[in-house]
């Protein structure tokens, strides 16, 4: 089983979406460990509905939109990291993280440590705005600090100039790009999860060489 952590540098830079994309492409499955706010509308749901795909339910669901760990000291809840652990699957299992790579998890832990205890490969989301370009290369740096196996980089709404600097400076292959869309469905979905692949496909060396891995399992 073939385990990708989606992290972001930041909130709201668009891993749900991406998520929904690549388990549409790699026919996998999904997971969100913690979900905190928008329970009637949760990430969960959302990858659902775009995709199709099965998801296996969350470890915790916190009503705050909040940090986990500040969500859950308000709700009285204790998050324990024993019980955040991949469930069981023959699929490719795509795993949302709850903000970016050292945001909080729980009381004494961050994002990215209680995830890379994991045999995951990662993918970094970024997302363009004022000082995402500093936001990205400190969370590859911390990411490479803790000698995780990231396959690449997808970039959401960065002019193509940015993207080329984005690839250059971080040694990283590129995986996909968004581009800014007035609406999201099924069909946007996969016709994005078409192009990924396409470009996986036809880069299927450069992926392997860059993040010195295998590849991604398109089968």
């Amino acid at each position: 089983m073939q385990q990708i952590v989606i992290v972001g540098i930041d909130t709201d830079v668009g891993k749900t979406i991406v998520s929904a994309i690549l388990a549409t492409a790699l026919k996998a499955e999904y997971w969100k460990p913690i979900q905190a706010g928008s329970l009637e509308n949760s990430d969960s749901s959302i990858v659902q509905q775009l995709s199709g795909v099965y998801c296996h339910p969350e470890a915790y669901r916190l009503h705050m939109p909040l940090s986990p760990h500040k969500a859950a000291r308000l709700e009285n809840v204790v998050i324990e990291e024993k019980s955040i652990y991949p469930p069981k699957t023959s699929s490719t299992l795509i795993i949302e993280t709850a903000g970016g790579f050292l945001s909080p998890c729980t009381s004494s832990s961050l994002q990215g440590d209680v995830f890379s205890s994991w045999p995951c490969s990662w993918i970094l989301v970024s997302k363009a705005y004022i000082g995402s370009i500093n936001h990205t290369c400190l969370t590859i740096e911390a990411m490479r600090s803790r000698n995780l196996n990231i396959l690449g980089i997808i970039l959401n709404g960065y002019p193509k100039d940015e993207e080329e600097w984005l690839v250059q400076t971080t040694k990283l292959p590129l995986l996909g790009n968004l581009a800014s869309e007035k609406e999201i469905t099924k069909i946007t979905v996969s016709q994005y999860a078409k192009q990924w692949k396409d470009l996986w496909t036809s880069n299927q060396e450069k992926i392997r060489a860059l993040s010195g891995i295998p590849s991604l399992n398109l089968h």
